[in-house]
């Protein structure tokens, strides 16, 4: 058996934002971030994720049309400063600060960054990330657990971090329709 050299086998030294940009697609599609010269890899999302970072989506995507904010929202977009690139699974920003043809959206200017916790995932979403969007001053943190029953933790920024200001059961549709309330784990 052989085993295939990657770019990342030949990589020398601490990784840069623009060395992970000029990686090539993961083959598994795992995603790529980046935390002060480390690189990290996460496994691609599962059905159950995907599910629930759609419903979601959908849902603020409503109330942003609704209200008449220009909100982007978006999910796996990569988000980046300096020295780290996240894809966070949910992106809100003000649309006037972007463009479509934006690689890597400034980390400095999301409005609301999201994760959504998975076996592989539960120590970066529920401890660093928080404490690095904190650190970027993002205003709002939500953190998605699946298990036991799917609900989203809200966050607001207070000081240099987060506060918990609400969790929101898969039940709860805030009055946007179609809320999380199926069970992803049912989706086969």
């Amino acid at each position: 058996m052989s085993v295939t050299e990657t770019p990342i086998d030949g990589h020398m030294g601490p990784w840069t934002v623009e060395d992970v940009l000029a990686l090539p697609a993961h083959p598994a599609r795992a995603r790529y971030e980046l935390v002060d010269g480390v690189l990290f890899m996460s496994p691609a999302p599962g059905l159950a994720h995907q599910i629930v970072s759609s419903a979601l989506r959908r849902q603020i995507d409503t109330a942003s049309t609704r209200s008449g904010a220009r909100f982007l929202t978006a999910g796996a977009v990569m988000v980046a400063s300096d020295s780290r690139l996240f894809i966070p699974d949910i992106a809100v920003v003000d649309r006037t600060t972007v463009s479509r043809g934006t690689l890597a959206a400034p980390l400095e200017a999301m409005l609301l960054l999201g994760e959504i916790v998975s076996p592989f995932t539960r120590a970066p979403d529920r401890i660093l990330k928080p404490a690095l969007y904190a650190q970027a001053k993002v205003p709002a943190y939500w953190r998605v657990e699946l298990e036991p029953d799917v609900c989203v933790v809200v966050h607001e920024l207070e000081g240099g971090s987060y506060r918990e200001v609400a969790t929101i059961t898969g039940t709860e549709s805030g009055g946007g329709g179609g809320g999380l309330h199926s069970d992803p784990r049912s989706a086969a």
